[in-house]
């Protein structure tokens, strides 16, 4: 059986690093800029492994990104209201709102690398003191990712000797079928969620929520992606509020059949934001073929987008002298004999 691995390698011509973590089971790919989750190799059904997520082809790509591929969006996720916190203006950089940090957030700087092993798990912790933002600061940040057996581990943890706020996610998009080789829509996708945010025309709740038992689907059960967008036909691009967060409580499921691969995730955040990539059409290439509709699923766990104006929902207030810290797993397993597709 071999040894896990782990290897940092610099990208010629460019401040680019390249992390790869390998133990038995997963191979996953990392870069500093963005402390980004760029690649996972996983396992189908019969034992070959394949890039589940939506990957630049060229990583020469990765530093035009404005799509987020994969990225640590920070320090806030989402939009905020009118760009405003209290007092504080921010980046206007979607219409009158601000969103995902702005164009210096934390997608957008390189972060230092730290690796680690020990007789669990192998990792790597990438560092930033954001000075860049524009956030009141500076918010010191570290993202460990964490590999152990069939999972990976994203424990975000921040501090700030100001207060300010923050609310980081990561922003891969997945598609379980193995280096992009089918659209999402056989997908089978269950949330335990128990309500969905009302958004107005702009993407920004409005403070209400719309309850399981009056949506047009019931998430809590498994649905192809192809019956969610029958019912919501502009696509996902949503905010699952979700069922009692835990560390170790799964709370959301996709699959596929045909590879029978699954990837259950665990979250500490309340809520977390789907987008189906619907109507995503673009000139770059993405695991070999130009971005396009349907063609991955984004998964952004965080807390409940612009609770600046919000305060009855939460807070995403960050106090000096206090560390918050979220974690997110991501576990890879394969699908029943019974429920994986014949593909003869």
């Amino acid at each position: 059986m071999p040894e896990p691995s782990i290897s940092v390698t610099p990208i010629p011509n460019t401040e680019l690093k390249k992390i790869t973590l390998k133990n038995d089971e997963l191979t996953v790919v990392l870069l500093n800029y963005g402390a980004r989750l760029h690649q996972i190799f996983a396992p189908d059904n019969k034992g070959h492994l394949e890039n589940v997520l939506l990957s630049y082809d060229e990583l020469s790509d990765v530093l035009t990104d404005e799509s987020f591929f994969g990225a640590t969006v920070g320090p806030v996720a989402g939009r905020i209201r009118n760009a405003t916190w209290g007092n504080h203006q921010l980046e206007k950089n979607a219409g009158n709102h601000h969103i995902h940090g702005g164009t210096n957030g934390w997608s957008f700087q390189y972060w230092d690398v730290e690796v680690f092993k020990n007789p669990q798990s192998i990792g790597v912790v990438f560092y930033l003191q954001d000075t860049f933002s524009d956030y009141p600061g500076p918010i010191t940040a570290t993202i460990t990712y964490q590999l152990t057996a069939n999972s990976l581990e994203m424990i975000t943890k921040t501090n700030s000797p100001v207060e300010t706020i923050c609310n980081p996610t990561n922003h891969a998009y997945f598609n379980l079928s193995g280096n992009g080789k089918r659209d999402i829509d056989t997908h089978e996708l269950a949330v335990q969620a128990e309500s969905l945010l009302v958004l107005d025309e702009d993407k920004l709740p409005t403070g209400e929520q719309i309850t399981q038992a009056d949506l047009p689907i019931n998430f809590k059960k498994p649905h192809t992606i192809e019956e969610i967008l029958n019912a919501y036909p502009e696509g996902l691009d949503d905010v699952f509020v979700l069922t009692t967060p835990k560390r170790s409580k799964k709370v959301l499921c996709l699959s596929e059949k045909q590879s029978g691969r699954q990837l259950s995730i665990a979250t500490t955040n309340k809520s977390v934001v789907l987008f189906s990539t619907t109507g995503f059409e673009a000139d770059f290439m993405i695991n070999g073929k130009h971005m396009h509709s349907n063609y991955g699923l984004a998964i952004e766990p965080q807390e409940f987008p612009d609770l600046v104006h919000l305060p009855e929902l939460g807070s995403i207030a960050l106090y000096p002298g206090q560390e918050k810290v979220n974690h997110t797993t991501y576990q890879f397993t394969i699908l029943p004999n019974e429920q994986i597709a014949n593909t003869q």
